[in-house]
C-alpha cells in the first residue's frame, strides 16, 4: 500500500467545486488499496501559501505527490514543485504533462502520467510499493539512472463503466475550501470521453479523439446519487462532445427522464445535433447547449477542420429556439493567416446569429496550445515556441460571477491573449478583433435582456 497526496496547484482562476478528475483518480487509487489525501490550491478559500501546502503534505507522509499540470497555469505549478524542494517523489499528470512529458521531468518531477490516469497512477503506486516494475507501467514516463524513459502507451480506457465511482472520494475535499459548510459534489459529470472531431486548434490530449461512452444505467446511477445524497438536480455534462451517437443519446435521455426531474447543460458539436436529438434532450431535462462553431467564414471552417457549415449552425440555432433550449455559441478570433474578409465574415455572422442564439462565449482570442496541429504548424514561423515558459502567464479576467452589465462587459470585452498577438496580426485587424469581443458582450447582454422580459 502506497500513500499518495494529490495537489491542484494554486492558479489565478478559482475552482469553485471539487475537481472531477481528482475524484476519479482518488477513487481509483483507493480501489487498488492505496491511501490518498489531496489539496485543491485553486479553490477560492484554500491557502495558496507554499509552506502551508508543504506542511499538509508532510503531515500525510506520502510516498508520492501528484501535481495536476495545465498549460495556462504551468508557471505557478512549477514554482510550487520547486518550493517542495525534492522532499517527496513528484509525479505530474494532466493535459500539459501528457503533451510535454520531458518538461516536468527536467524540472524536478520523477514521474509523468500520460493521458488518462485511472489505471496508470495506481500502477505507479504499486511500483513505488515494490509490487510492480516501473518498466511495466504503461503510459508512464520517468527518470531512470539519469536517463528519461517513456513507456509505451496503454491506449485509451475503453470500459468506462468499470472505473471506480468518482463520488466515493468526495470525503477528501474540505468544503471550507469552496466556502461551504457541508460536502460538495463536482459541478457535473462525464457520460463520455473523447471527441471524434479533428479541429486543428483543439488541445484535447488526455482523452483524445477516440469516442467512448458510459452506459445509460451507469450515468443514471451517478445522477441518482447526486439527487438523493446532495439534492443536486442541476448540473453540467463535462463531455467534450456530448451528442455523439443518436441511439446513445436516446438511451441516455430515456434513463435521465426516469431519474427526473433533473436539469442539465452540455457542450455539443453542431454536426451531431438534429431536431429529434434536441427534442429528446429537452424532454430529459436539458436546459442549454454550448455549441462550438469558432468561425463564421466558410473557408476558415474548412482550414481549421471544424466539419460543419455556416448554414448548419444556423439551422441548429433555430432548432434550439424551437424546442426551448438555451444556446450559447462559441466563436474565436485571430486565426493564423486570417484575412480581413474572413474576420469580417465572422463579425457579420454574429449579427445574423444573434436573434437566435441566447449568448456568445467569453474570451475567444485564439491561443496555440502545445500538442495541437495549429501549434506544431506555426510556433517556429511566428516565434512563440514554448510560450508558456518563455513569456509571462496570460492573465485572463475571471468569468462572470453574475449576468449583470458590468460583469459581462468586464469578462467579455477584453481578452488577455489579444495583446500577445501570437500570429502577428496588423494593428487594424487587432482593433477589429477588440471590436468583436465587445460586440459579443453587447449581443449577449441583449439576449439576456430578451430572456428576462419573457420571464417577467
Amino acid at each position: 500500500m502506497a500513500r499518495v497526496f494529490l495537489v491542484n496547484p494554486p492558479s489565478p482562476e478559482p475552482v469553485r467545486s471539487p475537481l472531477l478528475s481528482f475524484c476519479h483518480l482518488a477513487s481509483s487509487l483507493r480501489a487498488r488499496g492505496h491511501e490518498v489525501a489531496l489539496y485543491d490550491g485553486s479553490a477560492p478559500h484554500a491557502s495558496r501559501d507554499h509552506d502551508e501546502i508543504a506542511r499538509r503534505i508532510d503531515a500525510f507522509a506520502p510516498d508520492l505527490v501528484g501535481l495536476h499540470l495545465k498549460t495556462l497555469h504551468i508557471q505557478p505549478a512549477y514554482a510550487l514543485a520547486a518550493s517542495l524542494g525534492g522532499s517527496w517523489p513528484l509525479v505530474a499528470g494532466g493535459p500539459h504533462a501528457t503533451v510535454r512529458p520531458d518538461e516536468p521531468l527536467a524540472r524536478g518531477f520523477r514521474y509523468v502520467v500520460r493521458g488518462e490516469g485511472e489505471e496508470t497512477l495506481p500502477e505507479l503506486a504499486d511500483a513505488v510499493d515494490g509490487r510492480r516494475a516501473l518498466g511495466d507501467v504503461a503510459s508512464l514516463s520517468f527518470v531512470d539512472r539519469g536517463m528519461t524513459r517513456h513507456n509505451a502507451s496503454r491506449g485509451f480506457l475503453l470500459d468506462l463503466d468499470a472505473l471506480a465511482p468518482p463520488m466515493s472520494a468526495l470525503d477528501l475535499f474540505d468544503p471550507a475550501w469552496y466556502g461551504a459548510t457541508t460536502t460538495l459534489p463536482p459541478a457535473g459529470l462525464l457520460s463520455s470521453r473523447g471527441c471524434p472531431a479533428a479541429c486543428t486548434f483543439c488541445a484535447n490530449n488526455v482523452t483524445g479523439r477516440r469516442f467512448r461512452y458510459r452506459s445509460a444505467p451507469s450515468v443514471a446511477g451517478e445522477i441518482e446519487l447526486l439527487v438523493t445524497r446532495f439534492g443536486m438536480r442541476a448540473f453540467s455534462f463535462f463531455d467534450d462532445s456530448f451528442a455523439v451517437g443518436h441511439r446513445r443519446i436516446e438511451e441516455l435521455c430515456a434513463a435521465l427522464t426516469r431519474v427526473g426531474p433533473v436539469y442539465w447543460t452540455c457542450t455539443a458539436h453542431p454536426a451531431h445535433l438534429d431536431l429529434p436529438t434536441l427534442r429528446a434532450m429537452k424532454r430529459a431535462g436539458c436546459t442549454g447547449v454550448d455549441i462550438g462553431m469558432e468561425s463564421g467564414d466558410p473557408e476558415m471552417l474548412v482550414r481549421i477542420g471544424k466539419g460543419v457549415t455556416v448554414e448548419r449552425v444556423m439551422q441548429v440555432l433555430g432548432w434550439c429556439r424551437e424546442v426551448g433550449l438555451h444556446s450559447m455559441l462559441n466563436l474565436m478570433f485571430g486565426w493564423p493567416d486570417e484575412t480581413d474578409a474572413e474576420l469580417e465574415a465572422t463579425l457579420a455572422f454574429m449579427e445574423r446569429a444573434a436573434p437566435l442564439a441566447n449568448g456568445f462565449n467569453a474570451r475567444g482570442v485564439l491561443v496555440p496550445y502545445p500538442g495541437t496541429e495549429l501549434y506544431d504548424a506555426h510556433h517556429a514561423r511566428f516565434g512563440f515556441t514554448d510560450w508558456w515558459i518563455n513569456e509571462a502567464p496570460i492573465e485572463y479576467e475571471a468569468f462572470p460571477t453574475e449576468w449583470s452589465t458590468d460583469e459581462v462587459m468586464r469578462a467579455y470585452a477584453s481578452d488577455a491573449a489579444l495583446g500577445r498577438n501570437f500570429f502577428h496580426h496588423p494593428p487594424h485587424r487587432l482593433e477589429r478583433i477588440a471590436f468583436g469581443l465587445g460586440r459579443k458582450a453587447e449581443l449577449t447582454l441583449g439576449a439576456i435582456a430578451r430572456t428576462q422580459r419573457k420571464v417577467s
